[in-house]
């Protein structure tokens, strides 16, 4: 199986600065994914439901990617829209006159499957490529397993992804989630990393063994939280091992090249990472072990808590089973 490299630089990273990237960053960023051998450029959200203060690449107008990009055959454009916060009307028919973007990915929480699917569905008659995300997958009960198996379009899709959210994933998880998903009829599955644990990279290594459609990646990997697996370092490592993998992959040696990505890093997320400071921390790590949120990490560092404190508050966070960001949440058990 050919496994693809699907860049989310600019759509994951966003969530450190609001989504407020300049053009000629984001321009760059799709020109080095191009040249680096990257199968997919995954540029922003396109929610109709606005964040506060949510830059332009969190709407990922049509006719504003057209005056930023050139796009290129070899380099799928697409962005990810969120189940719930838009809907089939946010999107002009798939057309090369119409939108610069060939591939949507619909990210849900358990709770929005059915509107998840009902997006799906849509979007595939527009004429897109399509990707189903399942967020937070370690929250994902066997009913809810059941009701994407008896999805009736499901075959459609251009994969199934399935997150690891809260960072809190281990390779012999990957294995478990892939064969859930195998025993529900999907052929083509692909994966989404974070590093609260510093096991993006091993996970991936998991999935590329399996036989994966496509993984994710981010340059410096700047993202949500601790951040994703860095672009350079798969590039890195698939450049020199490519030859080994061929089993697997179905590529040339020369495909990858993660030199591109260190020009982009240096002009760019040195210093956006110095200013987010974000990436591996102990609040991250905790999260992770505790699957949970993110932003409970960001907000529980922010209240001078200990360690040993955050620890606490976090199992406290965990036995409240909640998938979703609730900012009361840890005001209330500090509080208390």
């Amino acid at each position: 199986m050919n496994t693809k490299i699907l860049d989310c630089t600019i759509r994951d990273g966003g969530h450190l600065n609001g989504w407020n990237f300049s053009a000629e960053c984001v321009k760059d960023a799709y020109d080095t994914a191009v040249k680096s051998g990257v199968d997919f450029f995954e540029i922003g959200y396109r929610n109709a439901n606005c964040c506060e203060g949510a830059g332009k690449f969190y709407r990922c107008d049509d006719d504003f990617l057209f005056s930023i990009i050139d796009k290129n055959e070899k380099c799928p454009l697409g962005m990810m829209t969120d189940a719930g916060k838009s809907d089939l009307k946010d999107f002009r028919e798939c057309r090369p006159d119409l939108t610069p973007v060939s591939f949507v990915r619909v990210a849900a929480y358990p709770d929005k499957l059915d509107t998840a699917f009902d997006l799906c569905d849509g979007l595939l008659e527009k004429g897109y490529c399509v990707f189903l995300n399942l967020m937070a997958v370690s929250n994902f009960t066997k009913n809810d397993f059941n009701k994407i198996k008896h999805w009736t379009n499901k075959s459609y899709l251009e994969s199934i992804y399935f997150s690891d959210s809260f960072g809190s994933l281990f390779p012999e998880d990957i294995e478990k989630y892939f064969n859930i998903l195998k025993n529900t009829g999907f052929e083509k599955i692909s994966f989404h990393s974070h590093n609260n644990l510093q096991l993006a990279f091993a996970n991936t290594l998991k999935a590329l063994e399996l036989g994966f459609y496509s993984v994710d990646a981010t340059a410096y990997g700047i993202g949500r939280g601790a951040g994703n697996l860095p672009a350079e370092l798969l590039l890195a490592y698939l450049a020199k091992t490519l030859p080994q993998l061929s089993s697997v992959m179905r590529q040339t040696p020369q495909k990858y090249n993660p030199v591109f990505y260190f020009e982009l890093i240096e002009k760019y997320f040195v210093n956006f990472q110095n200013q987010t400071q974000r990436g591996y921390t102990v609040p991250h790590l905790i999260a992770g072990i505790k699957n949970i949120h993110p932003n409970y990490a960001d907000e529980l560092t922010g209240k001078n808590l200990s360690y040993k404190e955050i620890y606490q508050t976090s199992e406290i966070i965990k036995e409240k089973n909640l998938i979703r960001y609730d900012k009361n949440i840890s005001e209330k058990i500090i509080g208390e």
